[in-house]
């Protein structure tokens, strides 16, 4: 029994340390965590080999998500004067829980160039941006990233679309909405229920992923 009193004697400030080790430990990868998701960067969408033609992935893969003057998110490879990269990251939002980084936000084209939110419609599941009131009755978040903190995940997955409606090539002609060459540019929507998005007939979708890389200073 004595035997027994002095080994456990001896063992708790072992166990002592271990604990604050493992405790500190904990707390540097929390920091690390914390610093990462306020770093601001750049959305890149990534296209798999199973989907769409060829052309099609050409145009996607390896694509930059742009912002557009007119309140819309895009995927081109060829963006008009009006677009500027997404620029942004996660941020506290008033929707959810105090000390969130549950938001999304990005920096505008706008002149001065202004940090507004990204939100999907909650009618047509196409991605947005713009300030508070804009985004009110919409889907804000929350916005995360997958857990090797690689690509950007919404309500907890990666349920993105890269869309080309059936007038798309018409608008980007004769409304400056599109890239060099129109029908190289496609629209972000979430398929939140993952049943493609009630795209409407007609429309052609792209599952990707999108990626996100450190912003240029």
């Amino acid at each position: 029994m004595v035997l027994g009193v002095i080994m456990m004697a001896t063992m708790v400030p072992t166990m002592i340390g271990l604990n604050e080790a493992t405790q500190g430990s904990r707390d540097q990868e929390e920091a690390r965590r914390s610093e990462a998701r306020k770093q601001r960067g750049h959305l890149v969408a990534t296209v798999s080999l199973t989907q769409g033609t060829p052309t099609m992935r050409q145009q996607v893969h390896n694509a930059k998500v742009q912002v557009g003057l007119d309140g819309r998110l895009y995927i081109t490879k060829h963006p008009s004067a009006s677009m500027v990269p997404f620029n942004g990251g996660f941020h506290t939002h008033p929707d959810f829980a105090p000390d969130n980084t549950s938001g999304l936000v990005t920096v505008s084209g706008e002149k001065a160039p202004t940090l507004r939110w990204v939100f999907r419609d909650a009618k047509t599941h196409e991605m947005r941006w713009g300030g508070r009131l804009d985004s009110e009755g919409h889907v804000c978040g929350p916005f995360d990233w997958t857990p090797d903190e690689q690509y950007l995940t919404m309500e907890g997955w990666e349920g993105w679309l890269a869309v080309r409606l059936p007038d798309d090539e018409m608008q980007d002609s004769t409304n400056d909405v599109g890239g060099v060459q129109g029908h190289e540019t496609w629209r972000l929507y979430f398929d939140a229920n993952d049943d493609g998005a009630n795209l409407p007939p007609g429309a052609q979708g792209l599952e990707v992923r999108l990626k996100r890389t450190v912003a240029e200073s």
